[in-house]
């Protein structure tokens, strides 16, 4: 059980990860609504038949008008937080999150109304997805900063889960209740998260910055749920003053800072960006964003079925890999994760094209369909976002991690409007375009990201810092709590020969003085 120091944290940083709620239920919404024929009347274009259908131009347009709103987002909220702090930004964007997602309930006929609607949507899930592991790596204990930041994954795979539920429970409905209720629901996820983080304190090193110490130390009370004379609390002060005293020799933070070679912030920023890269280009958005239609193509009957089958998968693997993330560490994870994917992909684009509109190919289509969405929940899912929230030093943090997170949007945006048209060239060859991607981003962890597992933020910077590569630093906090014993030993040591030098020292001085005193 979390010691009571740990409660108040835990419980703020896994409400505020409803923000993955929003993320997975406006990425993925659409894979439902395009196929609802009200939907396509509404949005989409009609022959002189009279018959309608929503064009691969304008789904891409659709989905992707959601990443430019998030890319947007993510990377703007940064600069905005540093000067307004975590907590009020969030706010804002959450209001603006609403007014989109209002917007796009109410629109009718007007497929601009939408194209709009998704932009401002998207703003309000890029900021929040990029702020809140800013807040949560800042906020929990070290011991438990896997779990939290993991959890915002979770709630990502719990928003999927729910809007392919609800699409196709509403699919079997003819009005434009089918589509109006999926896009409306996302507006009660925004309020709860609004409620969250009017309740939750702001960032007590923020206040810090800007020289509200007793504001700040109420914060920070009031987060670790301790009284404000409390030793411990009195004991963080001391670390938030210190930090806080060096950034203020560093001067304002900067974006220009995150790309600076000095303490390796330009090969961190490389790290954060890259693993949110990989998480993208496996290819796991394709299928929830898509996967109805890749399940048509792939000749599977009921693809809202399908849809919901990889929805339940992604949320029932994504416990393990949080567990795993802190026991197992964050390599292993990763590179076992990259490999199970590796695999499932291959088999999925082989069997396809070797027997396609075959029911027993079909099944095991499925399958490892179902292999490689639950390895991704279990590895590469949740382990991307704690990577990238704890890879900074907490100066450059909400700037360094919005950039990762801006990336993760960005190549959301690409694939929104690229994989339509590959799909549509290649069908379900696409898979092996994402083998491809699983293979680079693999190799990437391999070789570049270092196991952080138990570490405090400090001791993340010391790993840096020490330039120990990344497939031997599992050993690297081992070695230096074996250097500081030495250390300290010879210390130990030191200081003792220099008291017994002291000592027989004073002996001879004493004998001398009193032989002296005789021959007087």
């Amino acid at each position: 059980m979390a010691p009571r120091s740990s409660k108040k944290a835990l419980t703020l940083c896994l409400f505020q990860s409803l923000a993955g709620v929003l993320f997975g239920w406006s990425n993925s919404e659409g894979s439902g609504l395009f196929n609802m024929d009200s939907y396509q009347r509404r949005f989409g274009e009609c022959d002189a038949m009279g018959v309608c259908h929503l064009s691969t131009t304008r789904q891409s347009a659709i989905t992707g008008l959601l990443s430019v709103g998030a890319t947007i987002g993510a990377v703007g909220s940064g600069t905005i937080a540093d000067k307004f702090g975590l907590r009020l930004t969030c706010l804002i964007f959450i209001f603006i999150y609403l007014i989109g997602a209002a917007i796009e309930t109410s629109a009718m006929n007007t497929y601009g109304q939408i194209c709009v609607a998704r932009l401002l949507t998207g703003l309000g899930v890029g900021a929040t997805s990029g702020l809140v592991p800013v807040f949560q790596a800042e906020a929990a204990p070290p011991r438990f900063r896997g779990l939290v930041t993991g959890s915002f994954q979770l709630c990502v795979t719990l928003g999927i889960w729910g809007v392919a539920m609800t699409n196709w429970g509403m699919s079997s409905y003819a009005g434009d209740v089918s589509w109006r209720v999926p896009v409306g629901l996302q507006m009660a996820w925004a309020v709860l998260l609004l409620v969250g983080f009017v309740l939750s304190p702001e960032s007590p090193r923020f206040l810090a910055k800007k020289g509200k110490w007793d504001h700040c130390r109420k914060n920070l009370a009031n987060l670790r749920g301790l009284p404000m004379d409390h030793p411990d609390i009195e004991a963080e002060m001391v670390e938030v003053r210190e930090a806080n005293l060096k950034d203020q020799e560093q001067g304002e933070a900067s974006y220009l800072e995150c790309f600076s070679t000095k303490d390796r912030i330009l090969w961190r920023t490389m790290i954060g960006v890259f693993v949110q890269i990989g998480q993208q280009i496996t290819g796991i958005n394709f299928f929830f964003s898509y996967g109805v239609q890749f399940a048509q193509t792939a000749g599977i009957d009921n693809s809202y079925i399908f849809q919901i089958i990889l929805a339940s998968v992604n949320v029932l693997f994504s416990f393990p890999g949080i567990v795993a993330v802190d026991r197992a560490g964050r390599r292993p994870v990763l590179l076992i994760g990259g490999l199970l994917m590796f695999t499932g992909q291959i088999v999925v684009g082989s069997v396809s094209k070797a027997y396609p509109d075959d029911k027993i190919a079909g099944d095991v289509l499925i399958a490892f369909t179902c292999l490689f969405v639950a390895s991704f929940a279990s590895s590469w899912g949740p382990v991307a976002w704690v990577v990238c929230g704890e890879t900074f030093p907490i100066r450059l943090s909400s700037l360094c991690v919005t950039l990762g997170t801006g990336a993760n949007w960005l190549f959301n945006l690409i694939i929104a409007f690229a994989a339509p048209q590959i799909q549509s060239i290649i069908g379900t060859g696409i898979t092996f375009v994402w083998a491809g991607c699983l293979a680079l981003s693999t190799t990437f962890a391999y070789f570049c990201i270092p196991e952080t597992k138990g570490m405090s933020i400090e001791e993340v910077d010391a790993l840096y810092l020490s330039h120990c590569p990344a497939w031997k630093s599992s050993s690297f906090k081992a070695s230096q709590a074996t250097t500081q014993k030495i250390a300290s030993e010879k210390a130990y040591a030191r200081s003792t020969h220099r008291e017994g030098e002291e000592g027989k020292n004073s002996q001879f001085t004493s004998a001398r003085t009193s032989a002296e005193g005789g021959i007087v």
